[in-house]
Formats: C-alpha cells, sequence, structure tokens
C-alpha cells in the first residue's frame, strides 16, 4: 500500500515538470527585427504604432521621443534555486521631429 502511494506520488511530481524551458517575454517581441522596418524621414508616428504598438515609455518632457523595450528571462537551473536567466533585454528610442518623422533611431542590447 505505502509503495502504491510512493509511486502515485512520484508520478504526479513528475508530469508536473517540464523539460521545456519556460520563457516569460514583456514589452515588443522581436523588436530588432521589426525596427530595421523603421525608415528615417520617411516612418511617421502612425507607421511606427501601427508597426510595433503603442511606445512602453515616452521620455521625460519629451513626448517626441519613444522608448521600446523587449525583455525575455527564462528559468535557470535547480542548482540556482530558480533565480531568472536574462536572454534578451534589448531597448529602442526614437526621435520624431515636428511633423512626426522618425529623425533617429537608437537600438541597444543587452551587451550595450
Amino acid at each position: 500500500m505505502n509503495k502504491l502511494i510512493f509511486i502515485i506520488v512520484i508520478s504526479i511530481l513528475i508530469q508536473n515538470c517540464s523539460l521545456n524551458k519556460v520563457v516569460k517575454r514583456h514589452g515588443v517581441q522581436n523588436l530588432e527585427k521589426k525596427s530595421e522596418k523603421i525608415i528615417l524621414n520617411q516612418s511617421n508616428k502612425n507607421d511606427i504604432i501601427n508597426l510595433l504598438g503603442p511606445p512602453s515609455t515616452y521620455s521625460l518632457g519629451n513626448t517626441d521621443t519613444l522608448i521600446y523595450i523587449e525583455r525575455s528571462t527564462s528559468s535557470s537551473k535547480l542548482t540556482k534555486l530558480g533565480g531568472e536567466k536574462l536572454l534578451k533585454n534589448n531597448v529602442l528610442i526614437l526621435e520624431l521631429n515636428n511633423k512626426g518623422l522618425a529623425m533617429n533611431k537608437v537600438f541597444f542590447d543587452k551587451e550595450d
């Protein structure tokens, strides 16, 4: 009887374990590829919002600077006691002129 209960408990625990990594994503997905589609002095604010969605934040005191963020984390190995590993940490800063056209874009990745 004890062996049966033990086997049931172990099988339930094993079924809950997953071999696939769980990746938590925040912000705009594939930010680097999408940012390549923005053409300076041609893409306007409406094109940018249609492509990337609403910005994650605006620059302080200046609504003509749009900031987009992409962040991906994954749970680390069991030996690290469930800590998270940073996979992506990308930031795109877009500056718009007074006509709403993109005049400057700066892309930062996790190494920057």
